[in-house]
């Protein structure tokens, strides 16, 4: 339900999706103006990634970050990565260090990029609201990446930073305190995935190609759909409607599909909900903050 001063954005946000795509689904013809009190139809189904069962990972054209502890999923989180022309690079890397309330060593080629743009040109920038790193910093050892809150909440859900990994404010508080140094983060390049059900219902998800790394999405949701020998039960009208469309939502595109069975949906990985909590109460523990004072590790821009 709509409350008084909800934005659409920032609801779409939470749920790690377009607000656009939030629009579309309830055909707001003016998505800035929400009446209080008003029910919002909400599809953010999505399948989680079999890439990784502990630790971090990343896929970058969902813009989102999973969390899994022991091979228990414990939620998934929206970020903003690397710009089309400053990307966030793909490959296995682990947490070298955290510091709560860092201080920003500023970049040479940020530095270069301030001088460009006529900006004064800082070296560092102490704790506080002017420093992009926000209140929390976990290095990877991916050179000059790290994951981050920001003072920019608005650039989550976008390709935005300078190649690091923007987590909401208060998310990555919560992400902070269970994760240790030497976590594994594992950062993937996957618009396109498939998901097949016990009961052989079928769903594709696809996900804009903004780092154009994936020329022909329809060529690698065929190999997908070739790979799980479901050719025969697939609506080909639906796969290319989902392609274009690129909602990034797990669509169903089983011809002649039945009924849901909600036990056999997550059994394949596919879930709905924006925070999926499958907790152990031993493994929920939190770590203890380290030493603000402590140095970053390998501490870029924003």
């Amino acid at each position: 339900m709509v409350k008084r001063g909800d934005q659409l954005p920032a609801i779409a946000q939470r749920r790690a999706m377009r607000w656009r795509v939030l629009a579309k689904q309830n055909r707001l013809k003016n998505p800035n103006r929400l009446k209080p009190g008003a029910i919002l139809k909400i599809n953010n189904r999505f399948i989680l990634p079999n890439d990784l069962t502990d630790g971090l990972l990343i896929n970058l054209p969902e813009l989102t970050l999973y969390h899994f502890d022991k091979e228990v999923f414990r939620r998934r989180y929206a970020l903003a990565v690397g710009k089309s022309d400053w990307q966030t690079p793909t490959g296995t890397y682990i947490i070298l260090n955290k510091v709560k309330n860092p201080t920003w060593i500023v970049p040479a080629s940020i530095q270069e990029e301030m001088e460009e743009m006529g900006k004064t040109v800082l070296t560092r920038v102490p704790p506080g609201p002017t420093n992009p790193l926000g209140a929390y910093w976990m290095a990877t050892s991916a050179p000059g990446v790290g994951i981050h809150a920001t003072t920019r909440p608005w650039s989550i859900g976008y390709y935005a930073s300078h190649g690091c990994i923007r987590m909401l404010p208060d998310e990555i508080e919560e992400l902070f305190g269970q994760v240790e140094v030497g976590t594994l983060v594992k950062i993937i390049y996957k618009p396109v995935k498939l998901a097949v059900t016990p009961d052989n219902r079928i769903f594709l998800e696809v996900h804009r190609d903004v780092y154009k790394k994936i020329p022909d999405s329809l060529a690698m949701a065929e190999a997908l759909i070739k790979e799980r020998q479901v050719n025969s039960l697939v609506d080909w009208r639906r796969v290319y409607q989902v392609i274009k469309d690129r909602d990034g939502i797990a669509e169903e595109i089983t011809k002649n599909p039945v009924p849901a069975v909600p036990d056999h949906l997550s059994s394949e990985r596919l879930y709905s909900g924006e925070i999926i909590l499958k907790t152990n109460d031993s493994t929920s523990g939190t770590n203890p903050p380290l030493d603000p004072k402590k140095k970053a590790v390998g501490q870029p821009g924003s």
